[in-house]
């Protein structure tokens, strides 16, 4: 016995007493009838339709199940009876041949009649162990692991840290399972029979004016016949996601774009699968199995093994209240041997007489698959890569019976929506999603080789999409590549989407700002030093001092000024967030809206000043004379400058220069708008998600909000620049802090 053998027996030996249903004191009592409705006395005689049918409308049941359809069989036996069994025997039968009352276990499913086909569960009593038939292929009647093997999900109210699995920083791991299973919710709170009177709201007709029907079926009815199409309620059913997470930059933009899974299972702990290979075997006669979050030595117990988080893969799908969000999930690539005449699987013991003789592998798939002569076939030689294996297998399985044996590969992908861990464990790195490396749109390794070469293709009928381009590689591994600046569905993700022709743009402009102040700062400072003595026009001194700035046109600058250097900072960080940020991106996002509103709010007054006291006209250019004043000026800035010439003169009453008017004219009515109008309007579509569609989304405002602080930061630098062109480099800025200027100063820079 090994140990995982050891384990499996350990905790599941107290499990039939612990777990047994309470006696339903309500049910009536009833005959096991057989298929031809005779009263049995032994339980392998039972028919189900026949005893259940004799109150239950069997066949409407059949017909409105997900549970009796396709792969799926389960019946009521499995759902509504103690452990899934109805055990009969004489002892158990009263005169009548009906089941006593003290054996009547019967009630709604519990979280333990899903788990013996769903996936791995606990009650709390047991540590949480992988089962012994895990990876065992083909599974016994009904069971699928699809929460555990697809979505790397347990459901248990047990501590991660307590359970029997070799998890990753298993110590801190004080988070539950699943924290619906440690609350006491069970399946049925969110799967319930779709007619049920007391939990359906649903609408019986298609009218748009309805948001609910009161007509109900009595209990009565529902009891004769339940619809077993299973609702699949979303969080937000029982969850106000608005209260929840008020620490959240524009929540309503998040719960409207993302699946409370996205952030809420981001890490799943158990075994998750990456892609099951029965084209080939072991020596144990099991398909091969990868796991995605799995350090495994060959020969490894699956309880022994390394488990790492899952990474899941976003993607975007329909979900349950019918609004398409981005969501995990986790596809599952299989590969099997098909008949090529009726595509028939072959049987898996088949394919493993191909392999295997008895006493190991066969000589014949030895010599072809033992790539290094040790004797022994490992994880990496186990695979059908070249065509001469082909062509080995396929004769093997022919010489055993089977038509044209054919390699066939499915893609299954399973939605990640159970094993919600603690609020602890939710995603709370807002850099996972808003910043270049973001995983809304990262490669994703969909199966690490590809048995005969052949590609898996999507089930029919798949409700989830893969946008991307599913490319193999150099390596044999099959990879999707998905757009690394944008995200699915054209989503503007802040700090990730990366707007390309504005960006060049702009940083174009930036830089042939910088160099160019910085050339022109340079030769300033050669000329100078190349000049004995001072400037020409600095030699005569001060003559006194003008009284020119008032106190309220020093704070309504400084405050612009403070208040665009925040913005510029933070904008950067939104921008292009990620671990080398100086603030965390909510504070960002946070501090860029404050102080918006006090640019905003600052400018509005300045606004109401300038008008109200006509220092409007100072930003307004005198027409007569204008052009001459124009060149003079851009003389003295490409040469007089440098040469120490004196400042042209300006126009009479007239702070500024004409350039100085013309740029603050652009500025303050076309640049400065711009920036507010799409400032507001991403604020906009943040807070009110139902705006997004009628602006056309955030692909189209952001790029042109980003232009234009491209824009406002080559400003900022030409701005700073052109302070320090005065007598002395620091003079317009001592102006600008004490109000007074030289008589005979060089004009200011506001």
């Amino acid at each position: 016995m090994n140990r995982s053998t050891a384990i499996a027996l350990l905790v599941a030996a107290p499990l039939a007493a612990h777990a047994q249903q309470g006696v339903n004191p309500i049910h009536p009592m009833f005959a096991p009838l057989d298929a031809e409705g005779r009263k049995v006395r032994w339980g392998g005689d039972v028919s189900v339709d026949k005893t259940c049918g004799a109150c239950h409308d069997a066949q409407y049941v059949s017909a409105h199940s997900g549970h009796a359809t396709g792969k799926a069989k389960a019946t009521c036996v499995e759902c509504h009876l103690d452990m899934g069994r109805l055990e009969v025997r004489p002892e158990m039968l009263d005169a009548e041949g009906r089941l006593r009352r003290e054996f009547i276990r019967i009630g709604s499913p519990r979280a333990a009649n899903c788990a013996t086909c769903h996936g791995m569960v606990s009650d709390g009593t047991r540590p949480v162990v992988v089962p012994e038939d895990f990876e065992k292929v083909p599974r016994p009647e009904g069971r699928t692991w699809r929460l555990t093997q697809g979505e790397g999900a347990v459901v248990a109210p047990q501590r991660m840290g307590d359970s029997f699995l070799n998890l990753e920083g298993k110590t801190s791991l004080a988070s539950p399972w699943d924290v619906h299973a440690a609350k006491l919710v069970d399946c049925v709170a969110c799967h319930y029979a779709t007619n049920n009177p007391m939990r359906t709201d649903e609408k019986h007709a298609k009218l748009r004016y309805l948001t609910a029907d009161p007509r109900r079926q009595s209990t009565a009815e529902f009891l004769v016949r339940p619809d077993h199409r299973l609702a699949a309620e979303e969080c937000r059913r029982c969850h106000d996601p608005f209260k929840a997470h008020v620490f959240l930059p524009y929540r309503e933009r998040h719960m409207a774009v993302l699946a409370c899974a996205t952030c809420h299972i981001a890490g799943p702990m158990a075994p998750a699968v990456e892609m099951v290979d029965a084209t080939v075997v072991t020596t144990t006669g099991l398909p091969l199995v990868r796991y995605r979050n799995l350090t495994r030595a060959p020969g490894e117990p699956l309880n022994t093994a390394t488990v790492r988080p899952l990474r899941p893969l976003l993607v975007e799908r329909e979900e349950a209240d019918g609004v398409r969000r981005l969501a995990p999930v986790n596809p599952v690539s299989r590969f099997r041997w098909i008949s090529g005449l009726d595509r028939v699987e072959v049987p898996g013991d088949l394919v493993a007489q191909a392999f295997l003789d008895g006493q190991g592998y066969a000589a014949q798939v030895l010599q072809a698959f033992d790539a290094n002569r040790d004797g022994r076939i490992d994880e990496q030689e186990l695979r059908l890569d070249s065509a001469a294996k082909v062509d080995l297998v396929a004769r093997r399985l022919r010489a055993l019976g089977v038509s044209e044996p054919t390699i066939e590969g499915t893609l299954e992908v399973y939605p990640l929506s159970h094993g919600v861990p603690a609020r602890e464990r939710a995603l709370r790195d807002c850099t996972a999603c808003h910043a270049g490396s973001s995983r809304v749109a990262e490669d994703f390794l969909i199966a690490g080789y590809l048995p005969g070469g052949t590609p898996p293709r999507p089930r029919e009928g798949s409700k989830v999409e893969l946008a991307g381009l599913l490319a193999i590689q150099s390596d044999g591994s099959l990879m999707l590549h998905r757009d690394q600046d944008s995200a699915p569905t054209d989503l503007h993700v802040l700090g990730h989407s990366r707007q390309g022709f504005t960006n060049t743009l702009g940083f174009a402009l930036f830089v042939a700002v910088a160099l160019g102040v910085s050339a022109h700062g340079i030769m300033r400072v050669v000329l100078r030093k190349m000049r004995s003595g001072a400037d020409t026009h600095a030699t005569g001194g001060s003559k006194g001092k003008e009284y020119v700035f008032g106190s309220y046109e020093r704070i309504w600058h400084w405050t612009m000024a403070f208040s665009g250097m925040v913005l510029i900072v933070t904008g950067i960080v939104i921008h292009k967030s990620g671990d080398r940020a100086i603030i965390d991106l909510p504070k960002a996002v946070s501090l860029h809206n404050v102080f918006a509103v006090v640019l905003m709010a600052n400018a509005f007054l300045a606004l109401f000043y300038h008008l109200t006291t006509k220092a409007i006209r100072n930003f307004i250019p005198e027409p007569k004379g204008f052009l001459g004043r124009v060149l003079s000026h851009m003389e003295y800035q490409t040469r007089g400058i440098f040469f120490g010439g004196p400042h042209p003169v300006n126009a009479p009453g007239h702070k500024l220069n004409p350039l100085q008017q013309v740029t603050y004219l652009g500025l303050l009515n076309f640049l400065f708008p711009l920036q507010i109008v799409t400032g507001v309007l991403i604020w906009t579509v943040g807070n009110w998600p139902s705006a997004a569609t009628a602006l056309g989304g955030l692909h189209y405002l952001a790029p042109i909000h980003n232009l234009g602080s491209w824009l406002f930061l080559s400003f900022f630098v030409l701005h700073v620049y052109l302070v320090t062109t005065g007598r002395t480099p620091t003079e317009h800025l001592e102006s600008m802090l004490t109000g007074y200027q030289p008589l005979d100063a060089e004009e200011p820079t506001p």
